[in-house]
């Protein structure tokens, strides 16, 4: 019973380690989704400075929109190769393999019990079918040589 608590607990730390990965990843694709329209509100602003005479403004802009951008591209590779807690989720699959392995072991022994026990009770039911065959005939002439003993000490009297 032990070795399923273990598991339950090495499979419940591992939904746990998950858990946090993917809420790290869903805060860093956020991050990432702001960037994107602080880039798409800078690109637009770019594209009205664009218009405007004077290049100055609208360079900075588009240079600023870049960045973001670049931040963003920053951000959603970050989150896709995220592994917070890699090496806590290695421990407890390991912990997870190893009392799946001791509870296949101790299935595995059970069945071997069960099959000596099997084995054992059919060796026990041979035997009394072989003793049911030799016991009716035996017990037959036991009672018939009593009777012939009894009348010879009958007829002696």
């Amino acid at each position: 019973m032990q070795k399923v608590q273990i598991l339950a607990r090495a499979e419940l730390a591992l939904a746990k380690i998950r858990a946090q990965r993917t809420g790290f990843q869903a805060a860093l694709f956020l991050v990432a989704a702001l960037f994107v329209l602080a880039g798409l509100a800078l690109l637009n602003l770019a594209a009205y400075h664009a218009l405007v005479p004077r290049m100055g403004p609208a360079i900075a802009a588009l240079v600023v929109a870049g960045a973001n951008l670049v931040l963003a591209i920053a951000a959603i590779v970050i989150a896709l190769n995220a592994r917070p807690g890699h090496e806590n989720e290695k421990m407890a699959q390991e912990i997870r393999d190893m009392a799946t392995e001791e509870i296949k072991k101790d299935v595995d022994e059970i069945r071997g019990e069960i099959n000596r026990v099997t084995d054992e009770i059919e060796g026990i039911r041979t035997g009394i079918a072989s003793v049911r065959k030799v016991v009716p005939g035996g017990v037959r002439s036991v009672i018939g040589l009593a009777d012939s003993v009894r009348k010879g000490l009958n007829e002696l009297d």
